[in-house]
């Protein structure tokens, strides 16, 4: 798996399309696209603030290594754990549970 293919799995696992990438990163939306359709692999300066924009380790990115998947801020095993669940999760199932949330803590996410 190439770099590319890891950051647009992340965006599709996290669903952030790539306008919303661009958005978090102020990297254009046609340089983003580009790198999709033309199947490259962006420069070298712009990885670490697509890392930092979607919260995944460089390490990640260059190398597809799981224990490094995250960024290096300080984050427990649990933590981690309730990531990955949601990210797993579709729409309507992270909808629900941000609503649960919400109601636990009384005020709107």
């Amino acid at each position: 798996m190439t770099i590319n293919d890891r950051l647009f799995a992340v965006m599709k696992e996290q669903s952030v399309g790539i306008r919303e990438l661009s958005r978090r990163t102020g990297i254009t939306a046609s340089t983003i696209s580009d790198w999709n359709t033309k199947h490259t692999n962006p420069s070298s300066d712009k990885i670490s603030i697509i890392c930092e924009a979607l919260n995944i380790s460089t390490s990640f990115l260059l190398t597809g290594k799981e224990e490094n998947r995250f960024s290096d801020f300080a984050i427990s095993d649990s933590e981690k754990y309730l990531i990955e669940m949601y990210r797993s999760f579709d729409s309507k199932r992270k909808a629900r549970l941000l609503s649960y949330l919400e109601k636990m803590e009384g005020k709107k996410l």
